[in-house]
């Protein structure tokens, strides 16, 4: 009989725990499709705190030859000859974000994280013209093999803190939900190449080069603005 007593006592022991842990709120998690400044992604986000914290890690692309047609031509003026630019833009961004609502009844949210990735900016110049004479003014010509050609390129810390605010939950409410992150990314300092050949390297020297980098050393955050269409997975 004794036995008996401590197995229905054991019994409603696990009754009672098993009880209180479906008592206790489950986390819910979700997938988005997002668009903005830094191209197209996708992503999952896990609730750490119900309508409090939530955490979201994504992948976002860009290649600015899906919206760009390049070349773009461009005359120098006074005559000269047209020289052809094709700019691009290429990031790749992995990221963890958290996102913390101060309001419990608001979607307004505050946005901490950083991403780690690549996102260069290129300029390609080159004559129109592959040969004949090049006009780099009304009354100034060279071979057109001898205006050469020069790459641009500007490139910022792979490794970008990010921080900025939105509206709209990583984990809705409803099955499907909308957010909208608004804030900035600190890449650094950024760093300037100029691969050249032909004229355009002693037009352009080593010295002009630094000079431009100098110019251009606050310009340290890039801007992001962020949608995204999210389904909740669960509750």
């Amino acid at each position: 009989m004794k036995k008996f007593y401590l197995l229905i006592l054991s019994a409603l022991l696990v009754g009672n725990a098993v009880m209180a842990q479906s008592n206790k709120p489950t986390l819910g998690s979700s997938i988005n499709l997002q668009f903005g400044s830094f191209g197209f992604g996708a992503g999952l986000a896990r609730q750490l705190k119900p309508d409090k914290l939530n955490l979201r890690i994504s992948a976002e692309f860009l290649d600015s030859k899906n919206f760009v047609k390049n070349p773009i031509k461009v005359n120098l003026g006074d005559g000269a000859s047209d020289i052809l630019v094709n700019p691009t833009i290429t990031s790749v961004l992995l990221g963890a974000k958290v996102d913390w609502h101060p309001f419990k009844k608001s979607s307004f949210k505050l946005v901490g994280g950083v991403s780690y990735g690549s996102g260069d900016f290129y300029v390609d110049v080159e004559p129109a013209q592959k040969t004949g004479r090049f006009k780099l003014a009304k009354d100034v010509e060279l071979d057109a093999e001898e205006f050469g050609t020069a790459r641009l390129i500007v490139s910022g810390n792979k490794v970008r803190p990010y921080v900025g605010l939105g509206f709209g939950r990583a984990i809705p409410k409803h099955k499907l939900g909308f957010s909208i992150d608004l804030g900035t990314y600190y890449t650094g300092s950024p760093k300037l190449a100029v691969p050249r050949t032909g004229m355009i390297e002693s037009i352009l020297t080593d010295q002009n080069i630094a000079d431009i980098e100098k110019n251009i050393k606050n310009y340290s955050f890039a801007p992001n603005l962020t949608f995204s269409i999210i389904y909740k997975l669960s509750k």
